[in-house]
């Protein structure tokens, strides 16, 4: 009776309890050997010598007066400052506060995990749930965030939490609340993600909704009808995020900019075209491992919108091509998938041959995993996407421990999803439900490895905020 009315039984708490305790205990295994050996290869090592640790060491000092008008991160400091006070109150040892920090990104992944094992509690076993999870905790710039004094994994961990509430069936001004504080938290450890207001006010606009359904794709009465409580709804949720409006602004006045004073000739505001076709070729590689949660929900939209499969592959191909595309260092274009792109054919000196067939699959894929979900997360679930590239398109550096992160958790949650709302194909997935993801995550652990045990060895290169050398402004090098 309990199962039948949507509830977990005990059986099920203890599957999401062991999925949400063992996910992060990995992660920790993973990265914990790593610290203690004082592992210091690769751009994660120097980007924490040569910048974050400058930070927080730096506020650690200056407590309980923080100035924040200049320091040696293109992010906002809520990351620096949180170790910062660890540091101060606990110890100020590397690795003690290396262990700290890797701490947060063991909260990350444990609030992934269960965020997964809750949905897909019915279709896998706890250890199904961590192969499904497992490509986001090998991924090179996740791992290296949880060894090393990066802030990344703080902020995904925030814009997870975001987003988690903006997936809530129940829609409350309490919920709104909450992430109206959640998005300041964000905002104050990476500003870029104010673009996270837009899924909250979707979010309330849209309202509550059921957590199953089979409908089609985009159906206008998803977001449209009632239009006078969707307004109120949203205008509730609106007031509530601009607090974190008032801080980006605050920053904004005090650097004269959207970053730091010393970072300002590398991540000041900046077109980057590319972005959109770069975060789709991303879908699509981490999709093809995920196809069994998909494919099905491709061939119901190939028989009732197909469509939108052909408008979804033109949107692809057209934001692949219009941009350049090529491996260009001086443009931002470098690391990662450029690497590829660098010895693949070019059209006109100006068009992958490799990243437009990828992003207009990864459009396809989109769509696919769209139609996998129920009406409401799927708008929520587009707007994200859509938002998160978007924003990134007004950074020049198009690097992807900027993107792979993201793309990766979408996804992970776009399975989830899938299965949670999705008809019975996807309610019970087969055996490449988890050999598609452990495959996908074999290879990025060999990346992962490459990356931290057979790259150069880290060196303090002596800056100070407004003294760094230009040549370490270049792309091609660690990055802040």
């Amino acid at each position: 009776m309990e199962e039948a009315a949507g509830f977990s039984t005990g059986r099920y708490r203890r599957s999401i309890l062991a999925a949400t305790v063992v996910a992060p205990l990995l992660f920790l295994a993973f990265s914990w050997p790593l610290i203690l050996s004082g592992a210091n290869k690769g751009r994660g090592a120097s980007d924490s010598i040569n910048y974050h640790e400058k930070a927080i060491r730096a506020f650690s000092s200056q407590f309980p007066s923080l100035d924040f008008s200049d320091y040696l991160s293109a992010t906002t400091p809520g990351y620096h400052v949180l170790v910062a006070l660890f540091g101060r109150v606990v110890s100020p040892d590397r690795t003690a506060l290396q262990l700290f920090s890797s701490l947060l990104s063991a909260g990350l992944i444990a609030t992934l995990a269960s965020a997964c094992a809750w949905r897909m509690r019915r279709a896998l076993s706890p250890f199904g749930v961590i192969a499904v999870c497992l490509p986001f905790m090998t991924s090179l710039y996740v791992l290296s965030s949880g060894v090393w004094l990066l802030p990344d994994n703080t902020a995904w961990w925030l814009l997870l939490c975001v987003l988690l509430l903006s997936l809530r069936r129940s829609q409350h001004a309490g919920v709104w609340f909450a992430s109206g504080l959640l998005l300041v938290a964000l905002v104050f450890a990476r500003q870029i993600h104010i673009w996270a207001a837009a899924i909250i006010w979707l979010a309330a606009w849209i309202g509550p909704g059921p957590a199953r359904s089979d409908a089609p794709l985009l159906m206008r009465q998803d977001v449209g009808g009632l239009v006078l409580p969707r307004i109120a709804r949203a205008c509730i949720a609106l007031l509530l995020t601009l607090p974190a409006f008032a801080l980006l602004y605050w920053f904004y006045k005090l650097w004269g900019g959207l970053t730091p004073p010393t970072f300002k000739p590398m991540h000041g505001f900046s077109p980057q075209a590319a972005a959109p076709a770069f975060d789709l070729a991303l879908l699509a590689i981490a999709g093809v491992f995920y196809i069994s949660y998909w494919w099905e929900p491709f061939l119901k939209l190939l028989r009732e919108q197909i469509w939108a499969v052909v408008l979804a592959a033109a949107i692809g191909l057209v934001l692949a091509t219009l941009p350049a595309t090529t491996e260009s260092p001086s443009h931002g274009r470098v690391s990662g998938i450029f690497h590829a792109v660098k010895i693949a054919p070019v059209l006109f000196a100006h068009t992958s041959l490799l990243i437009a067939p990828l992003s207009t699959l990864g459009a396809v894929i989109l769509v696919a995993w769209l139609r996998a979900m129920n009406p409401r997360a799927r708008w929520i679930m587009l707007a994200a996407i859509a938002g998160f590239s978007a924003a990134n398109a007004a950074n020049p550096q198009l690097w992807q421990r900027y993107h792979e992160p993201f793309i990766l958790m979408w996804t992970i949650l776009a399975a989830s999803l899938a299965v949670w709302s999705g008809g019975s194909a996807v309610k019970r997935p087969g055996l490449f439900a988890t050999v598609g993801p452990l495959a996908l995550a074999a290879l990025l652990a060999a990346v992962s490895v490459r990356g931290i045990f057979y790259e150069r060895t880290a060196q303090d290169a002596g800056f100070s905020p407004g003294h760094v050398e230009p040549s370490a402004l270049n792309p091609a090098i660690p990055e802040p």
